[in-house]
């Protein structure tokens, strides 16, 4: 039936196609959790709307694909996720006896974790987030990156698997920036801060500007 539409009514059947895109596209913001202040551009494919939390302020652009089964997907305040990227929440384990095309469906053995992208994030264009990825507050993840692990914050990464290219600002612009943009009990502390640069950022330089 699609077939012969689509080659006897061709501008009918993309007339089709687009209206039953569109309804999958609000019926899934229907299920997802999300403030007012959020936006979802569309064409937006998510498998499982009700596992996906977004907080005040994130902005998803058009081309994002959320696939989903058991696990969550967490976005906080002020964070984007720019066009094409892909997250993954789980990851498929090779069973005896399954052929993958039945593996692949039935999600037997699988391994899920949660994604969460922490406040004020940056996911750069076409990313992929795989099972596990915990992206700290403030970082960068670079166009075209791989992310399955934990990131710091205020760290900018790039690369598959990506990997720690520099800091976001330095030390100070961070107290500076946190300050505009959180209450004080949300602020990072100056030693957790000293501690983070100990730790990722030594003799890296940083990206941002002061104005």
């Amino acid at each position: 039936m699609k077939v012969l539409i689509e080659k006897r009514f061709p501008s009918l059947y993309h007339i089709l196609k687009a209206i039953y895109c569109f309804y999958l596209h609000y019926r899934c913001l229907k299920f997802i959790h999300k403030k007012e202040t959020t936006q979802i551009e569309y064409p937006f494919l998510c498998t499982r709307p009700q596992n996906v939390f977004l907080d005040e302020f994130v902005r998803i652009n058009p081309g994002a694909k959320f696939i989903i089964a058991s696990g969550k997907l967490i976005v906080k305040k002020y964070s984007e996720i720019a066009y094409g990227s892909t997250i993954v929440t789980g990851n498929h384990v090779p069973t005896v006896g399954i052929p993958q095309y039945v593996l692949g469906h039935t999600h037997i053995n699988d391994k899920e974790q949660d994604t969460i992208i922490e406040e004020d994030v940056w996911v750069g264009a076409n990313v992929t987030l795989l099972c596990g990825a915990h992206l700290g507050r403030g970082c960068i993840v670079g166009a075209c990156s791989l992310v399955n692990k934990n990131i710091p914050p205020y760290a900018v990464v790039g690369g598959i698997p990506a990997r720690i290219i520099s800091s976001k600002f330095t030390l100070e612009q961070i107290l500076k920036h946190e300050e505009k943009l959180y209450p004080e009990q949300e602020r990072l502390s100056r030693s957790y801060l000293e501690e983070l640069f100990a730790t990722y950022y030594v003799g890296m330089r940083s990206m941002g500007k002061d104005s």
